[in-house]
């Protein structure tokens, strides 16, 4: 390693949600290095617009430069080819059609999808839409969202697709309070007769919950031992994309 990038990085570490400005002792004392050390490498980053200072406390801060190139990390992230291929190996583990979609108003996008050989065809295609409020995919997006966005989203009038859709609004909120709690949605023939769905979500960078991940198949097959080894199946794969997207709780 490059010594002098080494302590450039630690120093730009050093700052977090509790520690947004440091006194340049404390930055010194933090990673054991002398102040002039310290003082010399934080002045570059300054001019560099990755360091910024008070004037009145002449304490330190993360500089406005930081923001445009996390934007650009943001922004250059491909969550289809990062999530692709542990599609496959849920579905490879299911036996299963797996979707991964992304929340549209008050509907779910397909963004990705993979079936298995053995797998009913499911009639979703990329780029197709299936309403949010009665789908595991979209109840598990809209549990993270507050009340307000979610009584927005979720119509007061629900068309009944299925003996199973639940058409009372406030029943629905309950259940996506559930859902929040247990980290999965589960669709039980809500949407279409003789399917049933298990999502997990997928967090971002900032924690908000940007995409879903969900595993379909016909009620014959989708026993309770079925839906209880999905959901272990779909948390954990969720989580590992959520990472790759920068995720850290």
């Amino acid at each position: 390693m490059v010594q002098s990038v080494d302590r450039a990085i630690s120093i730009l570490k050093c700052f977090n949600e509790r520690k947004r400005e440091l006194k340049l002792s404390e930055i010194s004392d933090e990673l054991g290095l002398n102040k002039s050390t310290v003082h010399g490498i934080i002045n570059t980053l300054k001019q560099h617009g990755l360091i910024e200072q008070d004037e009145k406390t002449q304490k330190y801060r993360l500089g406005l430069y930081l923001i445009g190139l996390g934007e650009l990390v943001v922004s250059s992230i491909d969550v289809r080819a990062i999530g692709y291929p542990i599609i496959e190996e849920v579905c490879q583990v299911l036996e299963e059609t797996v979707h991964a979609v992304v929340l549209d108003c008050n509907d779910v996008v397909y963004i990705d999808k993979k079936e298995c050989d053995n797998s009913v065809r499911i009639s979703t295609k990329i780029g197709s839409r299936s309403p949010s409020f009665c789908t595991a995919d979209g109840k598990v997006m809209l549990a993270y969202l507050d009340l307000k966005k979610q009584n927005i989203i979720i119509p007061d009038d629900i068309p009944k697709f299925t003996p199973n859709t639940i058409t009372d609004k406030n029943e629905i909120i309950k259940e996506l309070a559930v859902t929040k709690d247990r980290g999965y949605a589960i669709d039980n023939e809500q949407y279409e007769t003789g399917l049933v769905c298990v999502a997990a979500p997928v967090f971002d960078h900032s924690g908000a919950v940007k995409y879903a991940i969900s595993v379909t198949g016909p009620s014959l097959r989708m026993t309770q031992e079925k839906i209880t080894e999905s959901i272990k199946v779909l948390k954990d794969a969720a989580y590992k994309i959520s990472y790759e997207i920068g995720y850290r709780k």
